[in-house]
């Protein structure tokens, strides 16, 4: 985790050319297969900024999707959210863990991104066996979750500060799509005269119900092939 850190550090305010390599790094150092940090609060979800791996990636979608997970609980509440055991922790998030499972993920440990007492995002790490994280494992990830935000913070700060302020290369389509899902979610707010959370949590179960992602029924709103109000 040293090395880790050390990593980070060479990189804060910059680009994020050797996210990648740190955010492996860190995985072997933590025990765990896979971690990502994204940045943003609330309902609306967060925005994938730093770390590397498909189904990383593929958890943070299914928590925006379906609007649960170890994740969304930490942003809400700013604390670490930890499953060693997804499947034993199926009624606390009823969708999110059969989903999960079905990519192979049997554990997520979720870590809150602060400054001060301030929540700016959340880090995910996952596990594809059951397990704690050690005590040390634990402190390290705390440290980890400081550091990444030093990181992400300084990043932001050198750069335009638009929407892509937060994205790396080749992560681009989540800050699409979610700002396609915000656009779908104000106009079925019109539709059903509704407020935009009750109209992001009707897209939200439309897409469940359908068994498709979020991003695809926001497009097909976006797009005017479907509406709310006739449903």
């Amino acid at each position: 985790m040293t090395t880790v850190l050390a990593m980070l550090d060479r990189n804060t305010g910059q680009l994020p050319a050797d996210d990648r390599a740190a955010a492996e790094a860190a995985a072997r150092a933590l025990g765990v297969d896979g971690i990502t940090a994204g940045v943003g609060t609330g309902p609306a979800g967060t925005v994938l900024a730093w770390g590397s791996g498909a189904v990383s990636a593929a958890v943070d979608h299914l928590q925006f999707t379906l609007g649960q997970g170890p994740g969304a609980d930490c942003a809400e509440t700013g604390l670490p959210v930890l499953a060693p055991d997804l499947m034993a922790s199926g009624t606390r998030w009823p969708a999110f863990t059969p989903a999960a499972a079905a990519l192979g993920v049997r554990a997520v440990f979720a870590f809150p991104l602060n400054i001060g007492a301030m929540s700016v995002g959340t880090m995910l790490a996952y596990r594809g066996a059951e397990g704690s994280l050690s005590d040390g494992q634990y402190a390290d990830a705390v440290g980890l979750a400081i550091a990444v935000t030093v990181v992400l913070i300084g990043r932001r700060s050198v750069r335009d500060g638009g929407p892509d302020s937060w994205v790396p290369a080749g992560w681009a389509a989540p800050q699409t799509y979610r700002a396609e899902v915000h656009q779908a979610t104000g106009m079925i707010s019109v539709q059903l005269g509704v407020s935009l959370a009750e109209a992001l949590a009707r897209l939200r179960a439309y897409a469940y119900s359908q068994d498709r992602l979020i991003a695809e029924v926001a497009a097909d709103v976006v797009g005017r092939r479907l509406r709310f109000d006739g449903l």
